[in-house]
């Protein structure tokens, strides 16, 4: 290995341990918050370590790639962003240490993944417990082990019931269950955040777009349109001379003949209620209400998507092409105003289950960290309900499997005792950090925690409010299995794929790139 090649791998090891230092007060109950101001100005106040690192600009590649693992761990668990990071880094800062007694690499690369395969073994076999999936008060306690630590921690219980409830609404397997898809937050500005619910349907931000037309349905017919209801424009701009007053009146006429032939056709079918992401003219508006039909426009892309599963409607591009089986059906339609705004509610629907969290706040800044909270807790409870196993939280399965990882050095052979060794030292990070942001003496604590785990402790950890050694199971610090295994397998990939990098290139911007070609050409000519 040669001197650019170590100069690479220290270049990338001090970014990520950059990365890693600025959330590492962010862990635990006791974590410390960050205020970051936007490029827009704006101002966040919060402890999530995803949140605060997405708002971080960097060029550095191993930072970014920190970032973007904390991105996956917050999309597929939603939870464990900064417990990730803060492992990926630490095991890059040992493999440094690895580097400079002279290990290759690739040496270190497969003792990496060999002790992963440990590591997930032991996990698996001494750390892993089932849990009845059904049980609200036992996934309650997983719950509040993970949302403790953040700002709705007084709002706990409220949190716990409203991400169980979502998540039992919607019966879907793991594999397919897309939280943004079947689960819309919808935040309102005013009243209390006791007064947050989950409503069996979907709620619109909309009113009905005339006001006397019909704000309460029972068992309506959907229609949801993504076209216009008016006169089609021509795609270029046209212009019409129009010498004869009577030829003016015959095109007004025309284009009010086409927006009622377009009403007519939509009458055949009976809707009760039409749902477009486009627009409707004014006259459409004053034929459908006629009609005794309920209009709702410019919704969005993705509220009409959800309809679409919700109510088992078809979204139509054209009204020409409108068939009997694209009518949805729900059980009620009804418009309520909350606050100083109208909200269009769609319930009992027949469709694939979906449901919308009504969250209530007294600022917005309160109501972006609540919705960030709860995303982290229909999470957890998603991994509980799909995968029923918990560990013990508070550090207890990192000094666990440390200490097995070092009990195991002393029977390898070679240069896997270091590698070990090393991993073993690395996993202590997430305990001492949580000992060390409730400000005690780390060596003491850790001391005492490795004695109780040598005689079988196993489940013995750190109790993140007073930093107290405690039994987790019997306090009910628990965490999704899912989520800790998920935590052991992107660190130590994330890490040696990192130490794989050996060269950092910067590929040529668009000026430079036709700035050389025309150097190139320039010596061709020249030779010929």
């Amino acid at each position: 290995m040669d001197i650019d090649s170590k100069l690479v791998h220290i270049h990338n090891i001090s970014g990520a341990k950059a990365v890693a230092n600025i959330i590492r007060t962010t862990l635990g109950p006791r974590s410390m918050l960050k205020m970051i101001i936007d490029n827009q100005g704006g101002i966040i106040v919060t402890n999530d370590g995803y949140c605060v690192l997405r708002e971080i600009e960097t060029f550095h590649p191993a930072a970014k790639s920190l970032i973007e693992l904390s991105r996956m761990q917050d999309n597929e668990i939603g939870d464990g962003t900064t417990t990730v990071v803060l492992l990926s880094a630490e095991l890059l800062k040992t493999a440094e240490i690895l580097l400079k007694r002279k290990f290759h690499p690739n040496q270190i690369i497969g003792g990496y993944y060999k002790v992963l395969n440990d590591i997930l073994f032991f996990f698996e076999k001494n750390l892993s417990f089932d849990i009845k999936k059904s049980n609200f008060e036992d996934i309650s306690k997983i719950i509040l082990t993970s949302i403790c630590t953040k700002f709705v921690g007084r709002y706990s219980r409220l949190i716990c019931e409203i991400a169980f409830k979502a998540i039992c609404k919607i019966n879907l397997k793991f594999e397919t269950l897309q939280i943004k898809e079947f689960i819309k937050i919808e935040k309102i500005t005013g009243g209390q955040i006791e007064n947050s619910r989950v409503l069996s349907g979907i709620l619109i931000a909309k009113d009905v777009s005339h006001p006397k037309m019909r704000r309460f349905i029972l068992n309506p017919k959907i229609l949801l349109l993504d076209c216009h209801v008016d006169f089609k424009k021509g795609e270029s701009k046209l212009s019409l001379e129009i010498t004869d007053e009577s030829k003016w009146e015959d095109t007004l006429k025309t284009e009010e003949n086409y927006t009622i032939y377009l009403c007519n056709i939509l009458k055949k079918f009976h809707p009760d209620v039409i749902i477009t992401e486009k627009n409707l003219s004014d006259l459409a508006l004053h034929y459908l209400f006629k009609s005794n039909i309920s209009v709702i426009r410019r919704i969005r892309k993705s509220d009409n998507n959800r309809l679409a599963k919700a109510t088992g409607s078809t979204i139509v591009s054209n009204i020409e092409d409108i068939e009997t089986s694209d009518i949805g059906t729900a059980r009620c339609f009804s418009v309520k105003k909350i606050g100083e705004e109208y909200y269009t509610f769609i319930t009992g629907c027949k469709g694939l289950s979906s449901c919308t969290i009504v969250l209530f706040g007294s600022s917005k800044d309160i109501l972006d960290e609540v919705e960030r909270n709860l995303h982290d807790a229909i999470g957890i409870t998603r991994s509980i309900v799909s995968i029923p196993k918990i560990t013990p939280g508070g550090g207890a399965v990192e000094l666990a499997i440390s200490n097995y990882l070092r009990e195991k050095s002393e029977i390898t052979k070679n240069d896997s005792f270091f590698i070990y060794n090393s991993i073993a030292l690395a996993l202590e990070i997430i305990p001492k950090i949580l000992i060390e942001n409730c400000g005690l003496s780390v060596l003491n604590k850790i001391s005492k925690l490795k004695a109780i785990h040598s005689d079988k402790g196993l489940c013995y950890g750190i109790e993140g409010k007073y930093g107290k050694i405690c039994d987790m199971r019997k306090i009910g610090i628990m965490e999704p299995s899912y989520m800790k295994s998920q935590i052991f397998k992107t660190a130590i990939e994330n890490a040696t794929m990192i130490m794989r990098v050996d060269r950092i290139l910067y590929g040529l911007k668009e000026k430079d790139k036709n700035s050389t070609q025309i150097d190139i050409r320039n010596s061709v000519e020249n030779i010929n």
